[in-house]
């Protein structure tokens, strides 16, 4: 009986210990620009450990966007980008994706700080983080 309780405790103190432990996933930063193509962005995330960022999925946005270290200190990340790129695409764009240390109740947030248009004229496209598994 006595073993039988000792197995018990030590389940459940692995399967506790196990919920506690950081979990890896990626975030999409997808960006949706309406009919006009998007030149620039800048947005603050919140959420997370940062522990890489890479491109998006056009060539436009290929390159890893440019970001603050010493935010990440804090807690948050400024992720910004341009293109020069005349053929840069409209509607919805992964200009990013970013992969984060967290836990599997962590909420992430993303907020748009500046955007232009191609060509330079400020707008106000809409941001998402779209959040795919990690590891289990």
């Amino acid at each position: 009986m006595r073993k039988l309780a000792l197995a018990l405790l030590v389940l459940g103190a692995t399967a506790l210990a196990a919920q506690d432990r950081p979990t890896f996933e990626t975030l999409d930063l997808v960006v949706e620009s309406g009919d006009r193509p998007l030149g620039a962005y800048q947005v603050e995330l919140t959420g997370g450990a940062v522990v890489g960022l890479e491109g998006g999925e056009s060539k436009a946005w290929a390159e890893a966007p440019y970001y603050d270290p010493a935010a990440l200190e804090g807690g948050r990340l400024i992720v910004a980008a341009f293109t020069l790129d005349a053929s840069a695409p409209a509607g919805k764009i992964r200009v990013a994706r970013i992969h984060v240390m967290g836990n599997k109740d962590a909420k992430y947030e993303v907020k748009l700080m500046a955007a232009a248009a191609a060509g330079g004229d400020r707008t106000h496209p809409k941001v998402e983080l779209v959040r795919h598994g990690g590891d289990k």
